[in-house]
């Protein structure tokens, strides 16, 4: 691991001092103004309508992933875990320094940590098993990866705290929704537990459940919706575990394969669930407190989510927003390929690509919010007013611009250029940028 401090210039390169010149003229000054006046036409050709401002980004440290099996980045730490020998080490360190915190060794393999930042808990999925389960229709198998205990640990020490069964599914504050699993990888049960100590709040048997998941899709659940193949649902409190409602509907005999399956998703109030028949697609919208259907509409090849107070379906058709409990269509983009909603009055449409533009757009009518930027997002699990735009630059090439967005009014300025990202995209926390390079992970300051 290597700390690296290279001053507060709009470009994250770093540059040696020049040797001191003759005293009638300060060669350092001159050549911090003309880097500045580079930074600006840099600024111009990479950012278009961009406004330059008086921020950057100053690198902090970087550590070596080229052996490591995954990452995980929490609020104020980066958590690196390598396997070798049947023993899983995990490496905490310090967001802002880089520091070691703590180090931890766990026996075998192990899933994906999660950080629960509210409880001050990493979450370790262990006792891992590959599944060979069966494809319906050719008699071919897949592999499942699934836990069957998990492990609790101090974020701040790495003192363990606790063990249980299963592997989490959702967090949500001091609590998290545990699953298991049976031999076949079919969910046994659903568990929400208490973090702080481990207790359970609620537990439901699911024999037969194939399909679940937790409304709204935030890291703030309110109910869980669980179905059967046969189509057999139950909705129940995210909180207490009590059976809300339940329903037969109309359901789909899965055959992934085939192109016939069911998807479930929704909001805090209504359930969706999109089905496809070899390529012939309809979707239905339930009540969540009762189960009645509200409206029902072909052609629905994509998927719903919350946008402002309406429901948007993103599919062939572009993006299309619908009153959720009548099914009016309040309005539509046509030409849009891909959308998301990035806070409650604020989503995105853009191309998916590395360099393909994104409109932001008011969620309430869909009308576009300032001019249109190129690049994809950094993954920011706590948006607020601005977003931080990555793309890589025309001129110089081989670098990679960060563009901070102002989500109310969609302008943008060109914060600085970093060496080229590869692999998954960077993340953002409170004065942080985190990108992963592939045999590395970089944290720099962000203003």
């Amino acid at each position: 691991m290597s700390t690296i401090e290279l001053g507060e210039m709009p470009t994250a390169d770093g540059d040696r001092p020049e040797p001191a010149g003759s005293p009638g003229l300060d060669r350092r000054l001159v050549r911090q103004v003309a880097l500045a006046l580079a930074v600006v036409l840099c600024a111009v050709v990479l950012a278009g309508s961009e406004v330059p401002r008086a921020e950057g980004l100053r690198p902090l440290w970087s550590v070596s992933t080229a052996e490591a099996q995954g990452t995980a980045l929490g609020a104020d730490a980066l958590f690196v875990y390598r396997t070798a020998d049947a023993v899983t080490t995990i490496t905490a360190h310090d967001l802002a320094t880089g520091a070691v915190r703590w180090q931890r060794r766990v026996n075998g393999a192990i899933g994906y940590i999660q950080p629960a930042d509210a409880a001050g808990v990493l979450l370790i999925p262990t006792e891992s098993q590959v599944l060979k389960l069966p494809s319906a229709g050719d008699g071919t198998t897949f592999e499942a990866e699934v836990h069957g205990a998990t492990i609790a640990v101090s974020s701040r020490t790495g003192e363990e705290l606790w063990r249980t069964g299963g592997e989490p599914y959702t967090v949500n504050g001091d609590t998290a929704l545990m699953t298991e699993f049976s031999p076949t990888a079919a969910l046994g049960r659903l568990r929400l537990i208490r973090l702080s100590d481990r207790a359970t709040i609620w537990s439901r048997d699911t024999v037969g459940v194939r399909s679940y998941v937790s409304l709204p899709m935030t890291d703030r659940p309110d109910k869980v919706v669980t179905a059967t193949d046969q189509g057999e649902v139950k909705v129940y409190s995210y909180a207490s575990g009590a059976l809300i409602t339940s329903a037969r509907i109309p359901w789909v005999t899965p055959r992934p394969d085939e192109g016939y399956f069911n998807d479930l998703s929704g909001t805090g109030d209504v359930l969706v669930v999109n089905r496809s028949q070899a390529n012939t697609f309809d979707m239905s919208v339930y009540r969540l407190d009762t189960m009645a259907e509200l409206w029902r509409t072909s052609h629905t090849d994509g998927y719903a989510f919350a946008c402002g107070a309406a429901l948007c379906l993103n599919g062939g058709q572009g993006v299309v927003a619908y009153d959720p409990v009548t099914g009016v269509e309040r309005w539509r983009l046509p030409d849009v390929t891909n959308a998301w909603q990035l806070s409650a009055d604020r989503m995105v449409a853009g191309e998916g690509t590395e360099n393909g533009e994104m409109q932001l757009l008011d969620a309430t009518t869909g009308r576009p919010v300032g001019a249109p930027l190129a690049g994809t997002l950094a993954w920011d699990g706590m948006t607020g007013r601005t977003a931080i735009v990555l793309r890589p630059t025309v001129s110089p090439q081989g670098r990679t611009a960060v563009t901070r967005w102002d989500l109310e009014t969609g302008r943008s300025w060109l914060l600085g250029t970093i060496a080229p990202v590869g692999g998954p995209p960077c993340a953002v926390r409170p004065g942080i940028l985190a990108c992963n390079r592939g045999d590395s992970y970089e944290v720099l300051a962000v203003r």
